[in-house]
């Protein structure tokens, strides 16, 4: 089966995913992203997701690898956890970029 139905993720902390959600569709395709400011906000989102049979997740480079496994179990991991991650090089860069 193509990926039909997508979510995204991102951490911010004055994001609220009452407020901070948007939806991209064309005939083919569904991405749903939703702005959180932690965790438990990111659960509600993907149980949200689940509701509107989203095929995945993807997670932004904010949450951590156990953050990504707590929401994985939160939602019985019925379906696939991703988390986007950079390289040590882009890690250096990002640090620079941002001090």
């Amino acid at each position: 089966m193509a990926l039909q139905r997508y979510g995204f993720i991102v951490k911010s902390a004055d994001l609220e995913v009452i407020k901070h959600h948007a939806f991209i569709k064309s005939e083919q395709f569904e991405m749903m992203v939703a702005g959180v400011n932690s965790v438990e906000m990111a659960i509600m989102a993907v149980q949200e997701m689940l509701t509107r049979e989203v095929q995945l997740v993807e997670l932004c480079g904010g949450f951590s690898a156990e953050d990504s496994a707590t929401i994985s179990e939160a939602i019985n991991d019925l379906i696939p956890i991703g988390r986007v991650q950079y390289s040590d090089e882009e890690r250096a860069r990002l640090a620079q970029a941002l001090a």
